[in-house]
């Protein structure tokens, strides 16, 4: 065929194809215009999934009679102007693709009354076929329905899924403008059932409320927001007792749009780092705020991304924002929490603990520093004096580790009742029942000491009675060689023996006391394994660091003395991140008072 300018209806068509993907493509555009015109309320209506129809309600400011002709014209937009650099936007919609491009493919009514106009007023564009402007007796604000969605494009009618799978992005996209937009009312309904409703109340933990539940809301921590800084975030985080299979409940915005960025999503994935366990994620909504000269929003047709000029600045300042939160709120699991959804975000100590505090803080006797010893190496690495007191032993904890959290900031005051199974320790808190994981909880305790020593340079190597010749596994050469002198940092003496074999002379000395029982091959394989599997947010040296921990720590099945599990506590209230251990398991979790009484039916 010749070579020829295509008309304007089949150019309209083809251009809509990036914009109008699907129904959820159209509720974004019309709900965006509705969020730009300073609506408070805005109710979805749909049918069919959406191909049927979609019906877009608000009460903001309205399209003026006059402009109902133009509104439907390509690249027509009142958001932008000539002098406008595409750059500084601070619309949602700015681009005039929305109203030509859903007009093009589906028969749209727009109803509309502005308010600086007596009269509203009624246009029809049926598949790029524009009608007449009528009068029309309406309150204030802009009604559209689409129906009929691409039935001029059977191709894309076809690819479209299911109606449940349409609906489900809508719903999506919409529960996102809920949870940015909280002082917005949303309504979704399909096929006349009401799905979700927000109040628009301005308060975050209702948006959350109406979209997941007020069980999720209960449990999400505040992110503030700093006024005074450039770039900042503020929002709600889950507490690491709440976790979902997948990413799909982090929402992500940028000057009150909402996009998708996988950097991003990463910083908040570092951010929960040895909070959560592998393969868990948080619920998140964490809404941006930047200069708008420093993001590009036109760098995606659907505007789903943008571009930062200072994309490493944004991350860091969300993965602080973020840490912070979960760091000086560290949440003590509640039993059956991550099953129930129904724990509390944050729990702490209430009223006087005198009783605890004088049970609990009379001291170790020195018998515990010498239990389970190896090579004269402790069974609880950097132990403090064992017969400080609490207060001297929280003074001692913090010139070690400045950052570290007391027991008043973290852990309740506990008691220690006696051990389950050989695995947990029993302990009688402020309210209720608490069992810690043995294991964990001294791997959480190895994991921060091993790291300060690592850090400082000072970190413990014990010499084996005779070297161990460590037969390797294809590949896992490569991995000493190319980290070779962290893992002599960590205390690791190596030499290589032939092509794929090691002699082992020196170990990290928190491993001499499990040395004998695993045996020397059997731990290094296991670390180096680790090393090359790799995980999600974990660097290099954090995953040395975890796996020879794991491997140093006491394990279950293994029977502690009530003195040693009163000191494995004492050690783990000076813990900086003392809820989980460094894969994100829980160390400890609470049976409350209430709990306790509804299963004795007590209440």
């Amino acid at each position: 065929m010749p070579i020829r300018v295509l008309s304007d209806e089949l150019a309209s068509r083809i251009a809509a194809g990036e914009v109008i993907e699907r129904p959820a493509s159209v509720v974004k555009e019309l709900v965006e215009n509705s969020l730009d015109a300073k609506s408070t309320r805005v109710d979805v209506l749909i049918g069919g999934g959406g191909a049927k129809s979609i019906t877009v309600i608000d009460n903001g400011q309205g399209i003026p009679a006059e402009e109902f002709p133009t509104a439907f014209e390509r690249f027509a937009t009142s958001k932008i102007d000539e002098s406008s650099d595409l750059i500084s936007i601070g619309t949602l919609g700015f681009r005039g693709e929305a109203l030509p491009s859903i007009g093009s493919v589906a028969r749209v009514e727009a109803i509309s009354k502005h308010c600086g106009q007596e009269i509203g007023a009624r246009y029809v564009v049926d598949c790029g076929i524009a009608g007449i402007v009528e009068p029309a007796a309406v309150p204030q604000g802009t009604r559209i329905q689409v129906s009929g969605l691409f039935t001029n494009v059977p191709v894309r009618l076809k690819f479209l899924g299911s109606a449940n799978r349409e609906f489900s992005r809508v719903h999506k996209i919409l529960a996102s403008f809920a949870l940015i937009y909280p002082y917005v009312a949303f309504t979704l309904s399909a096929d006349g059932r009401e799905r979700f409703h927000t109040e628009g109340s301005g308060n975050l933990i209702d948006a959350v409320s109406g979209i997941y539940g007020a069980n999720i809301a209960e449990q999400m921590l505040q992110v503030e927001l700093d006024d005074t800084a450039t770039f900042s975030v503020d929002g709600l985080v889950s507490s690491p007792s709440l976790t979902r299979s997948n990413r799909t409940y982090i929402t992500l915005a940028v000057n009150g749009r909402a996009i998708q960025s996988r950097r991003l999503t990463y910083a908040i994935e570092q951010a929960y780092h040895g909070f959560l366990p592998a393969r868990r994620f948080p619920v998140v909504i964490a809404r941006i705020r930047t200069p708008l000269d420093d993001v590009d929003a036109n760098v995606h047709p659907a505007k789903a991304q943008v571009r930062f000029l200072r994309e490493d600045l944004v991350y860091s300042v969300v993965q602080r924002a973020i840490r912070g939160v979960l760091s000086v709120s560290s949440p003590v699991h509640r039993l059956g929490a991550s099953r129930s959804a129904g724990s509390k975000g944050l729990l702490r100590p209430v009223g006087k603990q005198a009783d605890f505090i004088e049970v609990d803080r009379l001291g170790i006797p020195d018998s515990t520093a010498t239990s389970n010893t190896q090579a004269g190496y402790s069974m609880w690495p950097g132990s403090i004096v064992q017969r400080e007191s609490s207060s001297q032993h929280s003074t001692a904890v913090s010139k070690q580790n400045p950052d570290s959290s007391t027991i008043k900031d973290t852990l309740p005051i506990l008691r220690v009742v006696g051990q389950v199974h050989q695995t947990y320790i029993a302990a009688e808190g402020p309210n209720g029942v608490y069992l810690i994981d043995q294991h964990a909880a001294h791997e959480r305790i190895t994991f921060e000491e091993l790291k300060r020593w690592f850090n400082n340079n000072s970190t413990e190597s014990q010499p084996l009675l005779e070297p161990n010749l460590i037969d390797l596994a294809p590949g896992a050469m490569t991995t000493v060689q190319e980290h070779f002198d962290e893992l002599n940092r960590i205390g690791w003496g190596f030499e290589e023996f032939g092509g794929n074999s090691l002699i082992v002379r020196n170990i990290p000395a928190p491993l001499a006391v499990r040395a004998g029982s695993d045996g020397i091959g059997q731990i290094i394989m296991n670390v180096l394994d680790s090393l090359s599997a790799g995980g999600d947010g974990e660097s290099w040296l954090e995953r040395m660091l975890a796996s020879t921990a794991c491997h140093s720590s006491v394990r279950a099945g293994q029977t502690l003395s009530i003195d040693e599990c009163k000191g494995l506590i004492l050690q783990l209230e000076g813990a900086s991140q003392p809820d989980t251990c460094p894969h994100g398991r829980p160390t400890i979790v609470q049976l409350t008072i209430n709990d306790l009484e509804r299963e004795f039916k007590r209440r």
